[in-house]
């Protein structure tokens, strides 16, 4: 966990918290408010305990964001996601979107994404982004590395722009990573090179989400050979770990 920086807590409260809450005022749809509300009824997919994890389908997502603290003001400035299952992945069953957030991207954050300033002024707003996302997503589990970023990222941002409810099924594929090689450097760029992943450009939402992917498909190996089929099994080895579950909120 990174430290909380104290001057952006206190030029979050001074002045970021009100820009913010003006930003959103001026994008907010009411229309696409409405639809997201819909698609947040309807986007749990039905997961028995006994299901294996091959009779899954998963959404493996990773988010570029502006800094680590949604809570802060914080922001995602895009979001790049893989449909896949055990036997395949998916093409062109990919989800990539610019997102153009309300307060200032700063300049290492360009420098670190690739992304060009024109790109993130003519992305979309976040209201479409999460829309697009949910349907992309819709009936599927979350997969992210680490889940406890950018599952929580999505949730706080989606709790800010009036969606308290976003509540989805996801599995943490660090978690898994840790639990199964406790002494090998688990980090992103360290399974990469440990699972000889093809290298693609890091830090581009897509490229980490589709090397996420493979990343996750070889876990689900390894699991399977330790003898966790289903998510009954799963829960269990979670719980022994961490004292929840695997769908934690």
């Amino acid at each position: 966990m990174e430290p909380i920086p104290s001057l952006q807590i206190i030029k979050y409260f001074l002045y970021d918290y009100f820009h913010i809450k003006r930003g959103q005022r001026k994008k907010y749809s009411k229309d696409l408010q409405d639809k997201i509300t819909k698609e947040l009824l309807t986007i749990h997919p039905t997961v028995s305990p006994k299901q294996s994890f091959q009779e899954t389908t998963y959404t493996v997502f990773d988010l570029e964001t502006t800094g680590f603290f949604p809570r802060l003001g914080d922001e995602i400035v895009s979001i790049g996601a893989i449909k896949i299952n055990v036997n395949e992945m998916r093409f062109p069953e990919h989800f990539y979107e610019v997102i153009s957030p309300i307060g200032e991207v700063p300049n290492a954050i360009y420098s670190l994404t690739g992304l060009a300033k024109e790109q993130v002024e003519k992305g979309i707003s976040f209201q479409e982004a999460f829309l697009k996302f949910l349907q992309f997503s819709k009936g599927t589990i979350l997969v992210a590395h680490p889940a406890s970023f950018d599952v929580h990222f999505l949730q706080v941002m989606a709790k800010q722009w009036g969606f308290p409810n976003f509540k989805p099924l996801f599995i943490d594929a660090y978690f898994l990573a840790n639990f199964l090689q406790p002494k090998v450097n688990n980090k992103l760029d360290g399974l990469i090179t440990y699972f000889k992943i093809d290298q693609k450009e890091r830090h581009h939402a897509l490229n980490d989400a589709q090397m996420t992917a493979e990343i996750f498909m070889k876990l689900l190996v390894m699991l399977e050979e330790k003898g966790v089929h289903t998510f009954e099994d799963y829960i269990k080895i979670r719980g022994k770990k961490k004292g929840k579950l695997v769908f934690d909120d």
